[in-house]
């Protein structure tokens, strides 16, 4: 132990090796498996919009929510591509790089403190709250913003060190300020903390900082008034997603409002600056994760308390007067905080650990990061400090890695339910409608995957397709499902026009294969949701177009494997085409795999194959067997389909024989 310990003393890690050490941090904790992230939520229909339909219509997409920080869409979106890797590279490197400006600007205000300033800029970077970091397309422009939103900052402290340079540092401060107020709101408020920081650092009396103060934060006030004032009277959508919900309890009931204010504020401090890294650590033993998964999280849990223990250990410098930074710090962490709240608190909203929710912990990352850096400065034995630090750091890369674990399965489950559809469907007509379940994933929706939907089934330039939760969209969003009537959304830009005869009912719920659901056999279909169930009897495969227009991206998609839902897909198509030759030889491939159905109904195209072909004991044989799944369930719609075979085969005494024999067997009402 002692010579681990000598061994240890003899490196030497200083302030300067910080940026790099910050680096390692980072890719330790975002880049595992970054080639096996994809795209998430809104930033898919972006992508589609801006690849298949052009910048313009991307810049039309941004004039109703935020039009200023949509340009630098324009810039970055041809530079790095429609590949997901990519993204995900540059946000893992922009997040670096707001923690790097996190740190210079705490060593500028307290270069005295270079510990409790590296603790600040590691729970910046890792900080466990915002859990939404591989939503990368999306988060590398919020962080572009918010590293502007610091590097103003950054340059404000210099304006005030720098006499001889003073008026070129704030010159690139207020052009870097009104850039953070025009892009976005989550950081608007945060403009203030400038008054703060110059009061803090200026020499003095009270009334002379004050007064001095005032006269340093006087344009990033005329700044932020000016910008105010274009949004409350000129930008005319100011208030199209989210009300003032706090200004209007404040009007209903004074007394009212201000309770709900507070309790707001309070349940949002011991969210984001304590509950958010207990988390981590109490919920450890509940990550859900399998068994090789988890040997992986435990490796890199302790590999990065270790790792971070030893650079905290050996980083050489002194730093004795832990309650001078706390009081220092904790002050203008608390100003950050609280001013942090205002774009939060205003539209009635309390950060939460679930998504989508979960994305307003990201302006109380900076105020929250300083006050917890602060807490622990006051702590007086240096190892328990670095103690606690290194565990902190560790279990918030383990909340990230479980994050990681739940978008890469999303990216794979949306990867296999395009890759399956386009085997079942190879075009649509124009105008269709598909309704579906709601599918088992997290960081995507209808909403969103029909971005991805037409840019598989839509020539570039169009939006012939929309993709619909029945359970969410039926009754509200497409009001009415009965056929003849005229639909059409406006979808953040492009406009979809559709009408009710052209619904394609389909069916997606791994591991299960992705079904296209047959109104004759199904319009009953308990294993089926309520909500698909409903609409089952409306779906018009007519739509489907068998000649092959679809085109998967291949930064996206990679093709299917021969698995049993690939030859599912493609013999239900056949099936479809009447091609019952086809159907039989796929059902004998499919057959003959190690792989097999996971939903009953996946044999259902093999028994009306099996029964054209005349192979009928094949077919009573699998009818026997997929009724023995579920008696109930199965029973009915096994009927439906013996009454369908009936009705389309030729009558011989082998199919006299075999209806008699399942209808029998199956307990068919005569």
């Amino acid at each position: 132990m002692k010579k681990l310990t000598d061994r240890l003393n003899s490196i030497t890690f200083t302030p300067r090796s910080t940026v790099w050490f910050l680096l390692f941090v980072a890719a330790l904790t975002y880049t595992l498996f970054f080639w096996q992230r994809g795209f998430y939520w809104d930033e898919f229909p972006w992508a589609w919009i801006y690849y298949r339909l052009g910048p313009a219509m991307l810049t039309k997409t941004f004039t109703t929510s935020r039009p200023f920080w949509g340009m630098i869409y324009q810039l970055t979106m041809p530079i790095v591509g429609p590949n997901p890797w990519a993204w995900q590279l540059l946000a893992i490197i922009l997040r670096w790089v707001t923690a790097v400006l996190l740190w210079k600007i705490l060593r500028a205000l307290y270069p005295e403190h270079p510990k409790p300033a590296l603790w600040a800029s590691l729970f910046f970077l890792v900080y466990p709250g915002m859990g939404q970091q591989f939503i990368a397309l999306m988060y590398s422009h919020f962080y572009i913003v918010l590293s502007i939103l610091l590097l103003s900052i950054y340059f404000s402290i210099l304006a005030v060190k720098d006499e001889k340079r003073r008026w070129l540092y704030f010159a690139a401060s207020y052009l870097l300020a009104a850039v953070n107020l025009l892009t976005m709101e989550y950081f608007y408020f945060l403009e203030f903390g400038m008054f703060f920081i110059f009061f803090q650092m200026l020499p003095g009396s009270f009334k002379e900082r004050a007064k001095k103060a005032v006269l340093y934060f006087l344009p990033y006030l005329l700044i932020f008034l000016g910008v105010t004032f274009w949004r409350m009277f000129f930008f005319e959508f100011q208030n199209a997603s989210y009300p003032y919900v706090l200004l209007d309890k404040l009007k209903a009931d004074l007394f009212t409002g201000i309770l709900y204010f507070l309790n707001q504020v309070l349940l949002s401090f011991w969210r984001t600056v304590f509950e958010s890294w207990l988390m981590p650590i109490l919920t450890i033993g509940i990550s859900g994760l399998g068994p090789l998964t988890l040997s992986l999280m435990l490796v890199l849990l302790f590999s990065s308390i270790f790792l971070t223990g030893i650079y905290l250990f050996t980083f050489q410098a002194d730093d004795s007067n832990g309650k001078n930074f706390a009081n220092r710090a904790g002050w203008i962490g608390l100003v950050f905080w609280g001013l942090s709240g205002g774009s939060v608190w205003l539209i009635g909203i309390v950060p939460q650990f679930n998504f989508s929710l979960d994305r307003f912990m990201l302006p109380f990352m900076l105020g929250s990061s300083i006050l917890l850096a602060s807490l622990i400065a006051l702590i007086k034995n240096p190892r328990l400090q670095m103690i606690l630090v290194a565990l902190l750091i560790g279990f918030a890369g383990s909340r990230h890695f479980q994050l990681d674990e739940i978008f890469r399965s999303d990216w794979l489950t949306q990867q296999k339910l395009f890759t399956q559809m386009t085997e079942r469907i190879p075009g649509l007509k124009k105008g269709t409608i598909v309704l579906s379940n709601d599918f088992p994933v997290t960081y995507y929706s209808d909403n969103s995957l029909t971005g991805p939907f037409n840019w598989i089934y839509s020539p570039p330039g169009e939006m012939d397709v929309i993709l619909y939760f029945a359970s969410i969209r039926v009754g509200k969003t497409l009001p009415s499902v009965e056929p003849g009537q005229p639909h059409q959304l406006y979808y953040i830009g492009p406009t979809f026009y559709g009408n009710t005869d052209n619904i394609l009912v389909v069916d997606f719920d791994p591991p299960g294969c992705f079904r296209v659901i047959d109104p004759e056999v199904e319009a009953d279909n308990k294993l089926l949701p309520p909500a698909v169930r409903d609409v089952a009897q409306y779906s018009n495969q007519s739509v489907i177009l068998f000649e092959k227009q679809n085109q998967l991206p291949r930064q996206l998609y990679r093709g299917a494997d021969e698995d049993w839902c690939t030859y599912f897909e493609q013999a239900d198509l056949a099936r479809q085409e009447g091609d019952w030759e086809t159907v039989t030889r796929l059902g004998d491939a499919a057959f003959a795999l190690k792989d097999y159905p996971n939903d009953p109904l996946e044999r259902f195209v093999y028994i009306e194959g099996y029964a054209h072909e005349d192979n009928w004991k094949k077919a009573v044989e699998l009818s026997k067997a997929t009724y023995k799944i579920s008696k109930n369930y199965v029973g009915p719609l096994l009927c439906k389909l013996w009454d369908r075979i009936e009705r389309e085969t030729e009558s011989t005494p082998e199919q006299v024989s075999a209806l008699s024999e399942v209808r029998s067997d199956i307990e068919c009402s005569p």
